[in-house]
């Protein structure tokens, strides 16, 4: 598959209102590949919007502040991750997604399992798992009108369900396999809630073309 990174920054570079500057891997194609991110840095000379200069819907972003400089980290819809670190005017950013923190774990943990860090793929699917138990928990509290529990309730029968996400080979599925569940618990108590796995499948798509597990 043809690296998409040098395309996306070359995009944002026509269309930003400042300097581009790229790092990391997309200025060593021997380190390129589909689990890359795109990373570069912006000076910006008036403010922009960050889809309209990407040019595709986000799925997810963190942002995040060092200095004086606006750290956005995005994942779009098709898959393609971007680290902006942004200087002088700032990025205008969409609503975040309710359940935006949980799906930015969910895109490093499969590039990280794709990439064959087991450790710290493990350790962001915990985090995902964590939260399922979460929600499960509310459910719990809500069905009995109490958070406190001193013998066992029907719910507690799914943290199983996490031990199962668990159960198979450690891979990006995992990771997958982890949002899944907590997008089916949160649903559960969360009317208008819907999980959005397609991007995550998207990451994944990305990265195994390019080879994976390596």
């Amino acid at each position: 598959m043809t690296p998409w990174q040098p395309d996306l920054l070359a995009h944002l570079a026509e269309r930003v209102p400042g300097d581009v500057v790229p790092y990391g891997s997309v200025t060593a194609p021997e380190l390129l590949d589909g689990w890359s991110d795109l990373d570069a840095a912006v000076t910006a000379r008036e403010p922009f919007e960050l889809e309209a200069v990407l040019g595709a819907p986000l799925w997810t972003v963190q942002e995040a502040a060092d200095g004086d400089t606006q750290v956005l980290r995005a994942v779009l819809v098709d898959g393609r991750r971007v680290d902006l670190g942004i200087r002088g005017a700032r990025a205008r950013v969409p609503e975040a997604a309710a359940d935006a923190p949980i799906r930015f774990e969910a895109a490093l943990a499969v590039v990280r399992f794709g990439r064959g860090s087991d450790l710290i793929g493990l350790h962001l699917t915990l985090g995902i798992l964590q939260e399922a138990l979460v929600q499960s928990m509310l459910a719990a509290d809500a069905a009995t009108g109490t958070a406190h529990h001193r013998a066992a309730t029907e719910h507690d029968a799914r943290a199983a369900e996490a031990q199962a996400v668990l159960a198979g080979p450690l891979g990006a599925r995992t990771a997958l396999d982890a949002y899944a569940l907590y997008g089916r618990r949160r649903a559960e108590i969360e009317p208008g809630y819907a999980a959005d796995p397609a991007p995550l499948e998207a990451v994944l798509r990305r990265g195994a073309a390019s080879g994976s597990r390596r």
